[in-house]
């Protein structure tokens, strides 16, 4: 491959076990080239060296070219670039110490020898190191993907639980909702009938009556909700697959017929008539075109009054409330005030969830608004919250929808 020591160094025994041991060492530490690459190319370049001066003929270049691909395949550049410089000058080194000895024979003028063989070097040396080099590339984008669609893995599971959680929460909410408004109701009337039965039978068989309109009216709306939550609704009494609401959202006959559940502001007349009804009277103002805002944000003030009437019957007993619902300038603003309980001997609270004021501030912040709950002067309890909705739409405004 390149030019030879025209006179080789005298050849004993000794010698030709030195340039067994020089391949030797050359050759075994390439199994640390893996971890270790640079030490083990300065070994192999040294030990080929040492093989050139003593044996001219050999060809014992394999070892460093194979320790200068592992350089170039473990160490990133510029550093790699190191080692087919080592090698250009490991190929030439032997060349120019002979021609020092006068062991060489002297160039021909068609070919210089010496940029002849800088070039055969260079190039063997450079090809090599592109080898390692490409081959470095090809694994680290191969451990870039492989790093990048565990992290997508990952992320997807993190989304899947915070979905899952979300949705938890969110049926949650709506159960809670639903639920709770009506039994307190129910909790607040049974304990006035277990009150007036001795005395005023009749009084007592009224509140019986409304015990049982305010739990047929919470089977409905859960009824409704686990139709809504159900893809497809499931079959009941014999109906075929897929039978439940219609286009219109109202439930077939088979499921026992009517709209499904969409409380909004217009429906806080019948909220405040089922908490006069049992014992907690109502003093209901709206103000501005409320009925026309967006369904979401009607709902969500709606459930905020009703978990707040709710709350009032848990905690506060039969006493008078105040709820204000007011639009104005892009804020919705609903006050549900209590007074102060009056009663000598209040009942003891009904136990609660922690999920109510939790349920209503989540509420609020879909809307950038806020929430805020606690006594007021007169020693009762206020909610005010707000939502942040857009105008009516004209469109609506024109076919006479009015305010609640």
């Amino acid at each position: 491959m390149l030019l030879r020591l025209e006179h080789p160094l005298p050849a004993g025994v000794g010698a030709s076990v030195l340039v067994v041991g020089l391949l030797v060492g050359a050759s075994v530490p390439l199994a640390w080239g893996r971890t270790r690459p640079g030490p083990v190319l300065a070994v192999s370049v040294a030990c080929y060296l040492l093989g050139e001066l003593l044996d001219p003929l050999g060809d014992n270049a394999q070892s460093p070219l194979l320790a200068c691909y592992l350089v170039a395949r473990r160490t990133p550049a510029p550093r790699s670039l190191l080692a087919p410089a080592a090698m250009t000058v490991a190929f030439l080194a032997p060349e120019r110490v002979g021609d020092r000895l006068h062991l060489l024979p002297s160039p021909t003028p068609e070919v210089p020898l010496a940029f002849a063989d800088m070039v055969v070097a260079a190039g063997i040396s450079t090809a090599v190191w592109l080898l390692g080099a490409s081959r470095r590339r090809l694994y680290a984008d191969a451990e870039r993907l492989r790093d990048l669609a565990a992290r997508l893995r990952a992320e997807q599971q993190v989304s899947a639980r915070r979905a899952v959680t979300a949705e938890r929460t969110r049926i949650a909410r709506e159960l809670h909702d639903l639920v709770a408004h009506h039994i307190s109701a129910i909790a607040l009337q049974a304990r006035a009938v277990g009150v007036v039965l001795p005395d005023d039978p009749h009084a007592a068989g009224q509140g019986v009556t409304a015990i049982g309109e305010a739990a047929d009216i919470a089977l409905e709306e859960m009824r409704g909700l686990v139709c809504l939550l159900a893809d497809p609704p499931p079959p009941a009494y014999g109906a075929a697959p897929g039978a439940g609401a219609d286009a219109h959202g109202e439930l077939s006959p088979e499921l026992g017929g009517g709209p499904l559940p969409e409380p909004s502001l217009r429906h806080l007349d019948r909220l405040a008539a089922e908490s006069t009804a049992v014992g907690c009277p109502v003093d209901l103002t709206v103000t501005g075109a409320v009925a026309s805002l967006a369904p979401a944000v009607q709902m969500s003030a709606y459930r905020v009054v009703q978990e707040a009437l709710s709350n009032v019957r848990k905690h506060a007993g039969a006493v008078r409330v105040r709820v204000e619902v007011t639009w104005r300038d892009g804020l919705l603003t609903v006050t549900v005030a209590n007074a102060a309980p009056t009663a000598a001997d209040p009942p003891p609270p009904l136990p609660g969830s922690g999920l109510g004021l939790i349920g209503m501030r989540e509420r609020t912040a879909l809307f950038r608004g806020t929430l805020r709950a606690g006594p007021d002067e007169g020693g009762g309890w206020c909610v005010v919250a707000t939502f942040r909705a857009a105008a009516p739409d004209a469109a609506r405004e024109r076919t006479g929808t009015g305010a609640g």
